[in-house]
């Protein structure tokens, strides 16, 4: 049989750290400078803050792929920029169709010019035989 093992020491060795210790902690994260006080720190506007620097950073690189499209009020919303998107390709894949349209017609005018001269051709065969 086994024997039953019972863990009896501390999880955390580290002293508790008190509540001006741990705003100070949040505040150097967020950057905030040492000298306010905690009554001064708004945790809700710096957390807004860190959110709206981290999503211009996400837009930047999606900016240059897809022009953002803005609302009444100039927010953007993802279904207008969706929208915008999928514009932008049935546009590009209307000239893609175009183009090759035009190299279809290109196609079936050489084909009809081969065919012309496989028949010259042909006739030329026929008035040699009849020599």
């Amino acid at each position: 049989m086994t024997k039953d093992w019972i863990f009896d020491q501390n999880l955390d060795d580290k002293t508790p750290t008190s509540s001006t210790e741990e705003r100070a902690k949040i505040a150097a994260l967020f950057q905030k400078p040492k000298n306010q006080s905690k009554d001064d720190l708004d945790y809700v506007t710096a957390f807004e803050m860190e959110q709206k620097k981290s999503k211009e950073n996400s837009n930047s690189g999606v900016a240059s792929k897809v022009q953002m499209s803005k609302v009444k009020n100039n927010e953007p919303t993802i279904t207008k920029d969706y929208k915008h998107y999928l514009e932008d390709e049935i546009t590009r894949h209307s000239k893609e169709i175009l183009e090759s349209q035009k190299k279809i017609e290109r196609l079936h005018q050489l084909i009809d010019d081969k065919n012309k001269m496989i028949k010259k051709l042909k006739a030329i065969v026929v008035a040699i035989d009849e020599l």
